[in-house]
């Protein structure tokens, strides 16, 4: 019962909180901001879920912790990328650093992700072995092995819409980064912007290699 009105809240809160950005006047920032809500709500009702099958009450929570910080991450890619609206700036300087701001930004939650992702699937970790063990001493029936097999293969389905978010980043940066690096009077921004297509590519394969952990775990409750 707790659980359920857990989730009830989140949903709330993401009510309510969409509710504000209608104040938002910005396209891609209010569109950004909605995508983001949407997504964390999602993705803890998710997360709750493989953590209540896995870790009972308090694995509800750290599943909840794991399914709002994937689900915030996709709501970040929503919205035309600010690669593709150069018309709108006043000068090439001003969409440069747009652009770069927009990398950095991007860089700085995955890092901020894929640092607390880490430490929560090896909560995960624990539990499912947990489960596993439960399921050979006849504690825990098939159907709650099903469901958590289930839930984790939809966290890695969602884990693998924010992969393809941060393909189309650098997709859209290297287009800018090619333009930067044909006019030489740029040299400064096309470094700064080249190292974070190199910090964006080295978080993505952080969560990659998240998501490998948790088909280890999908497999280990298999039946």
């Amino acid at each position: 019962m707790k659980r359920i009105v857990a989730l009830f809240a989140i949903v709330v809160l993401v009510v309510g909180s969409l509710s504000g950005c209608a104040n938002i006047q910005d396209d891609r920032t209010r569109t950004q901001t909605e995508g983001t809500l949407i997504g964390a709500g999602a993705g803890a009702a998710i997360g709750a879920g493989v953590g209540a099958i896995v870790g009972g009450g308090r694995g509800a929570l750290i599943g909840a912790g794991v399914g709002a910080l994937t689900g915030g991450m996709a709501g970040l890619f929503v919205g035309t990328h600010v690669a593709n609206q150069k018309a709108k700036f006043a000068s090439e300087e001003a969409w440069l650093d747009a652009c770069l701001q927009q990398a950095e930004k991007t860089n700085n939650a995955l890092k901020t992700y894929n640092a607390e992702l880490t430490t929560q699937i090896a909560d995960l970790d624990k539990q499912t072995k947990q489960l596993q063990t439960a399921y050979a001493a006849r504690q825990a029936d098939k159907k709650q092995l099903i469901a958590g097999q289930n839930a984790i293969e939809g966290k890695i389905k969602e884990t693998n819409q924010v992969i393809a978010g941060i393909e189309r980043e650098i997709a859209g940066q290297q287009k800018v980064l090619a333009e930067a690096k044909a006019d030489t009077s740029r040299s400064d921004e096309s470094a700064l912007l080249e190292a974070e297509i190199a910090a964006l590519n080295r978080q993505k394969a952080k969560l990659e290699e998240a998501n490998k952990q948790l088909a280890t775990m999908s497999a280990r409750i298999s039946v």
